[in-house]
């Protein structure tokens, strides 16, 4: 027989239906599988991620509105986080009003090793063990609230460096906390966690938002989600290849 005959009667069999009863083809590879397969949940990589609420008011002013914005931008802002199917964020809030830290007098790094108080101990631990920071901010006379800044500042800028931060504000008003964003960006790359481009302002939040955090029909829930998305997957991106490179070179 010639022999491309035969080649030719090779590929025809190779190519051709197993017979009935036969036992299955081998699985695509695991390249292969990989690419149309989507990452089961617990593969997620995984980010400690602490959020943080800059505003400690809890009274409402004498010409009414809410008494409490932070906590359902705040829940807006985790429950966005829990839902992503990227990474599985390991969230920690830390809220003003519930850590009843004073105002700075001593941060904890003028504390000789073994000498602070324990809470500060403890909130330094979460602050050193975080990948990522997000920021939920209204702002106070166009800028940074006291009680956020107080808080940022009881710990040193090595613990909070070579880390992203992302900066979510918010007001009842037109402008979102604007005044607070602008300047956050400044303090936050001072202490060395660089905030990621994108922010994420909402304007009349309480148009916006539910008291749970959710949205309130009819204010565009699809314009959102895209928002939150491109806010989400550029932290993940940017705490991902910090905490990647950490583990490899360490710090400089």
């Amino acid at each position: 027989m010639d022999p491309s005959q035969t080649d030719g009667a090779e590929k025809h069999a190779a190519n051709a239906p197993p017979p009935e009863g036969a036992p299955a083809s081998e699985p695509p590879s695991d390249l292969a599988a990989a690419s149309i397969t989507p990452v089961p949940t617990d593969e997620r990589p995984v980010l400690k991620t602490l959020v943080l609420l800059g505003s400690a008011r809890t009274s409402s002013a004498f010409w009414g509105g809410s008494s409490r914005l932070a906590t359902r931008v705040g829940n807006f802002v985790q429950q966005a986080l829990e839902a992503r199917s990227t990474a599985r964020h390991e969230i920690t809030v830390w809220d003003p009003v519930e850590l009843e830290l004073p105002m700075l007098e001593r941060p904890h790094f003028y504390y000789e090793p073994g000498t602070a108080p324990p809470k500060l101990d403890e909130l330094a631990r979460v602050v050193e063990a975080a990948d990522c920071y997000v920021v939920v901010s209204c702002e106070y006379n166009h800028s940074i609230p006291p009680a956020l800044s107080n808080m940022l500042d009881y710990f040193g800028q090595s613990r909070y460096a070579y880390k992203p931060s992302a900066i979510c504000t918010y007001s009842d008003g037109p402008w979102g906390g604007m005044g607070a964003a602008v300047q956050l960006r400044s303090m936050l790359g001072e202490l060395g966690c660089i905030p990621i481009q994108n922010m994420l302002r909402i304007a009349t939040v309480s148009k916006v938002l539910d008291e749970d955090g959710g949205m309130v029909p009819g204010n565009g829930a699809g314009d959102w989600a895209r928002r939150v998305d491109t806010f989400c997957a550029q932290l993940e991106w940017w705490a991902m290849a910090a905490k990647n490179q950490r583990a490899a070179a360490g710090r400089p």
